[in-house]
């Protein structure tokens, strides 16, 4: 299988696998068999949505803020993001975020490595519609190495 460092490519805006991860609408850039790994995808929120206090054991992400406005909370500290801010979330560090602003936010993640976290989006988004079932959202972050707080 090629990699990404003897495969280059473009993917054009618009292109991209997409699916629903929570409700936020995640388009795959680079999946982990293409990028030496690692997984990029965008990720779009809707005002109020996010992703509450988590760690992972397993991979790091770095996130660009592409448009929109966030409270965001790594190691217990909060602050606010916007636009052009970069994120570092560090495996086995708590973090957390919420789009605080009024229109829809846009977000660029780099996953390292990105396997089981690509294997992890594949499975959560067969979850239903709505708020997802606790005990089954817990079973399977347990299996890629992640934890609500």
């Amino acid at each position: 299988m090629e990699t990404a460092l003897n495969f280059p490519r473009v993917v054009s805006s618009g292109h991209g696998t997409t699916f629903n991860i929570l409700g936020h609408a995640v388009t795959v850039k680079l999946h982990s068999w293409d990028g030496n790994g690692n997984y990029i995808f965008e990720m779009t929120s809707s005002p109020g949505s996010g992703i509450p206090p988590h760690v992972h054991n397993n991979e790091d992400e770095f996130l660009y803020i592409v448009a929109g406005e966030f409270e965001v909370m790594i190691g217990g500290e909060a602050f606010k993001a916007t636009a052009g801010d970069c994120l570092n979330f560090v495996r086995h560090s708590p973090h957390a975020y919420t789009n605080t602003g009024m229109t829809d936010a846009k977000t660029l993640w780099y996953i390292s490595p990105g396997g089981s976290f690509e294997e992890f989006f594949d499975q959560l988004s067969q979850f239903p519609p709505g708020p997802p079932d606790q005990k089954a959202l817990a079973s399977l972050c347990e299996q890629h190495g992640m934890k609500f707080l």
